[in-house]
């Protein structure tokens, strides 16, 4: 069991960043540590931190959710935590993953303004609305964690409650996993379908599908909106004799990608992700910050991950674990998180720098570099070279250059809803522009930031309490 929990502990510490360009969301880690309503159990559980990850992950549906935990000084050594957890705990404050302060008070919601990350909250913060008006203006940006059969969720702008207008609010929503059939229309709806409506898509212009239903919509990088014409040619409506990509047929389906995939779940497209910084905020994280204590782990000059933003004393920036004043040493470098997305379902994320460039692949030299190798079935393993593209940032630009044996291929397109064009290159550059992607084979792809507003998955994340055998499990009344 030992093992188990130093397992699960290692799990959850590949979550955690107080790298802004990475993070997802930003909590007190004491907070939720003392939520015991998640699952009924010790006073306070370093368990709970990963139940929150849980959560983030299915409510951004990205299976490599990070979360900017900020913790008080004094939690390092709260008695009530077992001797495993204090360890680990001292740990990720070394290694500058966690945020440690000598008081917590409203340090999260600060990194929330000064960044436009979401608030993760377990219960109302009016006494910090006056300093943060977005609290009670913007409430979708706290995500409110809630116990919920064995587990954790999150739902932007507190506790649910039934709309008035009856539309559909910010809570991400699913539907069951089925093949991809175009639905009968003389068919009648089931009980499940009538009780969980879909939301609303975007709208589209109107075309004369009335006597023949559009099949299931398909992903966001795979299907584009019909346009209506007098005399559609062939590649605007590809005949099901000579598929020319756009929608699926039932039959043939990406055929654009030259794969078929047969489940979905559909995701609202209006969760809330990130908000824009502050203008304090912005002035922050466009400049590199160092700590007077030469071992700072946030701003000292061993860091070796993206620095956090500073505390605001006394309107002068500081380091929020030594409270000193902190020195401006020049511009931040140019960053760029990117996700790994295995058939639409994000696996990890990681950042690429100025002075940080990245290569990805299967089998890469170098370990700080990314490998898929986790991901892959034995045709796209034959295909992804051991180091298939480099990724860098040139003129404040996201650069790509295959190195590969096989070429890689841009998909191109200044929207995620317009119809992609795609572009092979084979041992050159390509500057990313808008919402253009990377695929190293079909199905594997690399995306910018948080460019996936809507996706197509077969199944949730996984938990990282996978191989905790102490969590607790609720019964459910």
């Amino acid at each position: 069991m030992r093992f188990e929990i130093s397992r699960v502990m290692d799990t959850i510490e590949q979550r955690l960043t107080t790298d802004v360009t990475l993070a997802q969301a930003v909590v007190d880690l004491a907070e939720v540590a003392r939520f015991v309503a998640l699952d009924g159990g010790r006073p306070i559980n370093l368990l709970r931190l990963g139940m929150v990850v849980d959560a983030l992950s299915r409510y951004l549906i990205d299976a490599g959710a990070m979360l900017y935990p900020v913790a008080g000084r004094e939690v390092l050594s709260e008695a009530a935590l077992t001797s495993k957890e204090r360890m680990v705990l001292g740990r990720w404050a070394d290694d500058g993953l966690i945020e440690v302060t000598p008081v917590v008070a409203d340090r999260p919601a600060e990194i929330a303004d000064f960044t436009g990350l979401p608030l993760i909250v377990v219960r109302d913060l009016p006494q910090q609305a006056a300093r943060f008006p977005w609290i009670t203006d913007s409430p979708e940006r706290l995500l409110r964690l809630t116990p919920r059969a064995g587990g954790a969720v999150l739902t932007p702008g507190g506790e649910p409650t039934p709309p008035k207008d009856g539309k559909e609010r910010l809570v991400v929503v699913g539907k069951a996993t089925l093949p991809i059939v175009p639905p009968d229309p003389n068919e009648p709806a089931t009980e499940k379908e009538m009780a969980e409506p879909e939301p609303a898509p975007t709208p589209e212009p109107p075309d004369s599908e009335a006597s023949d239903p559009p099949p299931p919509e398909a992903s966001s990088s795979s299907a584009a909106p019909s346009t209506p014409s007098p005399s559609p040619s062939p590649a605007a409506s590809p005949s099901p004799e000579e598929p020319k990509g756009g929608r699926p047929d039932g039959v043939q389906s990406f055929t654009a990608r030259g794969a078929q995939k047969f489940g979905r779940t559909r995701v609202v497209r209006r969760r809330f992700t990130r908000a824009d910084p502050s203008g304090v905020g912005a002035s922050l994280m466009a400049r590199e910050w160092r700590c007077k204590v030469p071992d700072c782990p946030a701003f000292g000059p061993s860091r070796r991950i993206g620095q956090p933003v500073p505390r605001m004393r006394a309107g002068l920036p500081a380091c929020p674990r030594h409270g000193e004043a902190v020195k401006d040493i020049g511009p931040r470098p140019s960053a760029f998180a990117v996700a790994v997305v295995v058939d639409d379902l994000a696996r990890r994320r990681f950042v690429v720098s100025t002075d940080h460039p990245v290569t990805v692949g299967k089998d890469p030299a170098d370990p700080d570099d990314i490998s898929v190798a986790t991901w892959l079935h034995e045709a796209a393993a034959a295909w992804i070279a051991k180091e298939h593209v480099k990724l860098e940032v040139q003129s404040g630009h996201l650069q790509v250059t295959d190195t590969s044996e096989n070429g890689t291929v841009i998909w191109k397109r200044s929207s995620p809803d317009i119809k992609e064009e795609t572009e092979r290159i084979y041992r050159k550059s390509y500057q990313l522009n808008g919402w253009d992607s990377i695929e190293l084979y079909t199905g594997v792809e690399l995306v910018v930031g948080d460019h996936r507003l809507q996706t197509i998955v077969g199944s949730e994340p996984a938990s990282v309490l996978l191989d905790a055998p102490t969590v607790a499990l609720r019964l459910v009344d």
